[in-house]
């Protein structure tokens, strides 16, 4: 995707991007570090002269801009440096700007810092960050144009994250890391439409306006599945969160895609992903942390949710949630709030910047009724109701089925077709109470990956048969016997 590489060349020092610039657009004189990302990106996409790769190669090149030697000068004229200032703070400062003194601010905070000359790329960037907001980030709002802080303060972040390395053992040695870290580790780089980042699946609002989707530069997001189906009506629901900042409830049968929907939404938008898997055993010190002994002193250490909990743009999924005791998630509900600011371990926890949290469960909070999923429980109504919706997800419809899965294992649609016909009568067996549980998606992907090497009868049995209670597998084998041709396989291998 064009988005991806134009955040990877965003994230390259701006020497090596000007090298590439003069490199493969020699003829073209330098424009700005993000508009030059834009132009390579899609040069690469289209299959230009030269790759990401060539790029990331490319031989660096000292940036002079005699625009921004002149702010650094008089910058350095103009300000009296009184003392060394605790850089935590400076970027502290900084991050409270939402406005365009930001490359000012910048420029004062490395002049305090005593080090212009090794900081003069932070404040070009802050500069380029600046202009290209003014020129190309502006939003058409009733006709007038608006400019996006969050997009400028994102990208001016990026620049400060990319030039922060030499102070990094100042940093440490105030112990400042994990403030820094939140203040500049993500930031969003760009705000795009739906249909450009998830596949061309468009959505809109009630008044046909396409909806927009925010996309960050989390180092760590998850990897892209280029073969995840997307639909219109699950994007509705993350998009309206990504608004409002309301929790998630995903619920339905095992196989409808509830987790890997929050990895790829992570995925797809550059969003960090922390998924915490829930037993009959969790307690809270397990996901939020506890107190202990670390070289002989009693200190907290956060757990996963709060790590992620107080890590901006980070997407939390609390998976097979109603397997644990209501009693020890009696803790999330004072985070789940909006806004929530709790008192924990001996700190104040707020939610981080564009966090969102979604729960994952065969359930729709009200416990299992069909007996299928033990161990789940119904839900604590004050936690439960601390999501503001409740999704239903069902199985795909055939076509849609059909497209996962010749994607995922390559075979023919009608191979993928043949098999999944035998899945959905399973599933009419499961509703008259037949079957206990049919087929997943993920079996039937097993079943034809193998039946090339196994044959028809032992890749059935071993992806499908043997998961079958007793109860199940007559009325199983009798689906198979009558759906599932061995000449048929064989033919569309």
């Amino acid at each position: 995707m064009a988005i991806d590489h134009e955040i990877d060349i965003l994230q390259l020092p701006i020497s090596v991007v000007h090298g590439a610039w003069r490199q493969f657009h020699g003829n073209q004189s330098w424009v700005s570090k993000s508009h030059a990302a834009e132009v390579m990106a899609r040069a690469i996409r289209s299959g230009g002269p030269y790759t990401l790769a060539d790029v990331r190669n490319a031989v660096p090149l000292p940036f002079v801009n005699t625009a921004a030697n002149a702010m650094v000068d008089s910058v350095r004229d103009t300000l009296q440096i009184e003392q060394a200032v605790n850089p935590v703070r400076t970027v502290a400062d900084r991050a409270d700007q939402r406005s365009l003194d930001t490359a000012s601010r910048l420029s004062r905070a490395l002049d305090r810092l005593d080090v212009v000359e090794q900081g003069q790329p932070v404040l070009i960037e802050a500069i380029e960050a600046v202009d290209k907001a003014l020129r190309g980030l502006a939003l058409n709002v009733d006709g007038m144009a608006q400019i996006d802080p969050a997009l400028v303060q994102g990208q001016v972040a990026a620049a400060v994250r990319n030039a922060f390395k030499p102070f990094e053992a100042a940093v440490a040695a105030a112990g400042a890391q994990a403030t820094v870290g939140q203040m500049v580790s993500v930031s969003k780089v760009k705000t795009v439409p739906v249909s450009q980042a998830f596949d061309n699946v468009a959505v809109y609002d009630t008044k046909g306006n396409e909806l927009l989707v925010d996309v960050y530069d989390n180092a760590n997001a998850p990897a892209i599945d280029p073969c995840f189906v997307w639909t219109e009506g699950i994007l509705k629901h993350l998009l309206l969160s990504q608004t409002t900042g309301e929790n998630l409830w995903f619920g339905g049968e095992k196989g409808t895609g509830k987790s890997e929907t929050v990895r790829q939404f992570a995925a797809r938008t550059g969003r960090g992903y922390c998924r915490i898997n829930f037993h009959k055993y969790t307690t809270s010190e397990d996901y939020i942390g506890a107190m202990g002994l670390v070289n002989g002193d009693t200190v907290f250490t956060e757990g996963d949710f709060l790590q992620a909990f107080t890590t901006p743009a980070t997407l939390i999924l609390l998976d097979e949630i109603t397997n644990a005791d209501p009693a020890a998630l009696a803790t999330l509900n004072g985070f789940l709030e909006p806004n929530s600011a709790v008192s924990y371990g001996g700190a104040v926890r707020r939610r981080a910047p564009n966090v969102l949290v979604f729960a994952a469960d065969n359930t729709l909070t009200n416990g299992d009724e069909s007996g299928r999923y033990a161990g789940t429980r119904q839900m604590n109504s004050a936690l439960a109701d601390r999501f503001a919706r409740v999704v239903a997800f069902k199985h795909l419809p055939l076509a849609d089925e059909i497209n996962a899965v010749v994607r995922h294992t390559g075979c023919t649609e009608a191979l993928a077709e043949h098999v999944l016909k035998a899945v959905h009568a399973c599933r009419a067996k499961v509703t008259s109470g037949d079957i206990i549980d049919a087929p997943s998606i993920r079996q039937v992907m097993a079943f034809i990956r193998s039946v090339a090497v196994l044959g028809v009868d032992e890749a059935w049995a071993a992806s499908i048969g043997h998961r079958q209670p007793s109860e199940s597998a007559t009325a199983i084998e009798a689906i198979k016997a009558t759906y599932i041709s061995a000449d048929y396989i064989s033919a569309n291998i």
